[in-house]
């Protein structure tokens, strides 16, 4: 091979010699050649020829092998491809062509020969009759097997029912058709492969001298220079000018034993400083947990003091008021009971994060338990127009646990069960089952979606954002459940079809061989989160960028009246990040302390002039919230008291914008 090439090129050379001796550019030309004959000459002692030795005539082999494979494939095709519009054509015009043959319509046969005709692929069509036989075109009365090959497909009388023969189709194609497209692409791989080959080759022999073999020799050189990583010896200075990857690789040796050094030293920082962030964030959670508790405390006095007056005044013992009044008595009193729910909820989820709420174990005469139950909500499930079967295992026998946390989980399922059921059954089961007492709720109610079952014991969850809109609660319910019954050692299951009801079993254990022992205390959920932080510290900058990633957006409001607010806070919470100021100056504070993406203004809290002297510059996104409805105010302003659901629609389009 090599000789055929060097041959070439020297037949090549006389030619050239020999015409244009006389021409202008012969010199330069001739300068060209000689160097391209030295590259030659050298080509053999190169490691371009090796590579070129080694991989030329597997590649030779794999482009014939591609190639002759392609061309059997692309006959193939197209005899598939034809085939299969002859099937199409078969089943578009078999029932076209059946109607004017049995009116013996051949005007019309004529047009729809015509039809077919006008494919691409149809060079001819013959169809014959009992009485005759139809050329199309006309001219042509026979086709040559060897140039056509014909499909034949027969109409009937009826597709579906008669068979009766009404005539045969004989569609003629060019066979060549096949052919020239597989030489086509034997063509394209041909030259394709001359012109790669030719470049592979020449690119080769010029480049791997240059840019490969001697620069390899100098970096080998400098290589062997490198004894220890150290400050002192780890420098390797080549001189590998504009040589790309092979200077990188040069540089790279140079700066390795100082970069590891700083890496050292930066990798001992930010451990130092994740581990103060670390224990700035435990204090913070703490201080979260500690807050919720404290205000959940100490909303809970006023609050009941409320619930107490209210429920005796709407009784109206004395007569002193009237329907209205007494009517908004009882809005005042429900709605007190509802927030006092609320309050509960949050107070045993801050205590359950502390690790702080403790289970008080008694003997527990079970059934006396259950049927207080059982009295409790059957009332309210009369009032509601609905059935209710309740079931009790006479087997169970006392056990020791904690009455009022048991309690505390039955009566938020069939809570959750008569909030959510309009028409049906609620069913109340209590059975034995060896080492555990098993409770089932279960109800004929709207039902949790599949895809929903997996995150309904997480909290603020609840299976739809309708379903909160609608029933309402804040999604702390099956949470608060859940947690109580891990902390007993118990088990709890949900199944749920959407559409046919939900079913909440729960496995209470009877504690009855090891009683005197049972004095726990709840073990702090928090722990898993200090593990996921742990994890997110100290696994690197990625953990880092993604935590940021997820951080919400921040809102802040500032209002003088924070129970007001606190539904719409618990909704929003769900998506962003809330803060409360119950004053003008801590509201300045925290703006100048965080990034704020909404700012909402309780127009009681500041005057006119402060609106004018401090909010109208802000870049802030700034809702106003206003008794009375501000149209001249450049800014949106939403008057209160709140419609939960149009106010919530509100502000979330306005953090979309």
């Amino acid at each position: 091979m090599k000789s055929y090439f060097y041959n070439t090129f020297y037949r090549y050379n006389h030619f050239i010699h020999r015409n244009f001796q006389k021409t202008k550019g012969y010199s330069m030309f001739k300068t060209v050649l000689n160097k391209l004959n030295d590259v030659f000459n050298n080509f053999n002692q190169t490691i371009g020829y090796v590579i070129f030795k080694k991989i030329f005539l597997g590649y030779l082999c794999i482009v014939i092998f591609i190639s002759v494979y392609q061309s059997f494939v692309e006959i193939d095709e197209s005899k598939k491809m034809v085939e299969k519009n002859m099937k199409m054509i078969e089943k578009q015009f078999s029932n076209e062509l059946r109607e004017p043959l049995l009116k013996k319509d051949f005007i019309k046969v004529n047009k729809i020969l015509n039809s077919i005709s006008n494919a691409e692929i149809i060079s001819g069509i013959i169809l014959t009759t009992k009485n005759k036989k139809i050329y199309f075109p006309v001219d042509r009365t026979h086709y040559s097997k060897e140039n056509y090959d014909n499909y034949k497909f027969t109409i009937y009388e009826s597709a579906y029912f008669s068979k009766a023969y009404l005539a045969d189709v004989e569609l003629y194609t060019n066979n060549h058709i096949a052919t020239t497209r597989a030489l086509n692409q034997i063509y394209r791989i041909i030259i394709y492969f001359v012109v790669f080959t030719l470049l592979f080759w020449i690119l080769t022999i010029f480049y791997t001298n240059k840019y490969l073999t001697l620069p390899l020799k100098k970096l080998i050189t400098g290589i062997r220079d490198f004894e220890k990583h150290d400050e002192e010896k780890s420098h390797i200075k080549l001189q590998l000018n504009n040589l790309m990857e092979l200077s990188i690789l040069a540089d790279a040796f140079n700066k390795m034993s100082g970069k590891i050094s700083e890496d050292i030293i930066n990798l001992k920082q930010l451990t130092m400083i994740q581990g103060l962030q670390k224990k700035a964030l435990e204090n913070a959670n703490r201080a979260k947990d500690d807050f919720l508790a404290n205000m959940s405390h100490e909303l809970k006095t006023p609050l009941n003091s409320i619930n107490l007056i209210s429920s005796i005044m709407k009784k109206n013992k004395n007569g002193k008021f009237d329907e209205k009044e007494v009517k908004n008595l009882e809005i005042i009193n429900s709605c007190g009971n509802d927030l006092l729910f609320l309050i509960n909820d949050v107070l045993d989820i801050s205590k359950l994060e502390a690790g702080k709420l403790e289970l008080y174990y008694e003997t527990i005469e079970t059934k006396k338990v259950m049927v207080e139950i059982k009295d409790m909500f059957e009332p309210q499930i009369i009032e509601k127009r609905l059935k209710f079967d309740f079931k009790y295992d006479e087997s169970i026998e006392n056990i020791f646990s904690d009455k009022q946390r048991i309690k505390q989980i039955i009566k938020n399922l069939i809570s959750n069960s008569l909030k959510f059921l309009e028409k049906g059954e609620i069913r109340f089961y209590v059975e034995n089952d060896n080492e555990f007492i098993k409770v089932t709720v279960s109800d004929d109610g709207i039902g949790i979606q599949e895809d929903k079952l997996n995150t309904i014991f997480d909290r603020f969850k609840q299976a739809d954002e309708s379903t909160t809109r609608k029933y309402g609660g804040t999604g702390l319910g099956l949470a608060i459940c859940k947690e109580l019954t891990e902390l007993f050692n118990g088990k709890i299951n949900i199944q749920s079809k959407f559409g046919t009801g939900t079913t909440v079993t729960v496995h209470f254990p009877k504690n009855l061989d090891n009683a005197k022992e049972l004095k726990k205390e709840s073990k702090p959920i928090s722990e898993a989160k200090k593990e996921s932080l742990d994890n997110t510290i100290f696994f690197g900058n990625d953990a880092l960028i993604e935590e940021k990633e997820e951080i919400k957006k921040n809102i802040l409001i500032l209002n003088k009246d924070p129970i007001n607010y606190m539904s719409l806070i618990i909704e929003l919470n769900k998506n962003y990040s809330v803060q409360q100021s119950l004053g003008l100056s801590d509201f300045k504070s925290k703006l100048k302390s965080s990034d704020f993406a909404l700012l909402i203004v309780d127009m009681e809290c500041i005057t006119k002039e402060q609106i004018d002297e401090y909010f109208l510059k802000r870049e802030e996104k700034i809702v106003f919230v206003s008794k009375e409805e501000k149209k001249e105010s450049s800014f949106l302003t939403i008057t209160k008291p709140f419609d939960k659901e149009k106010t919530l629609k509100t502000l979330l389009k306005v953090m979309e914008e």
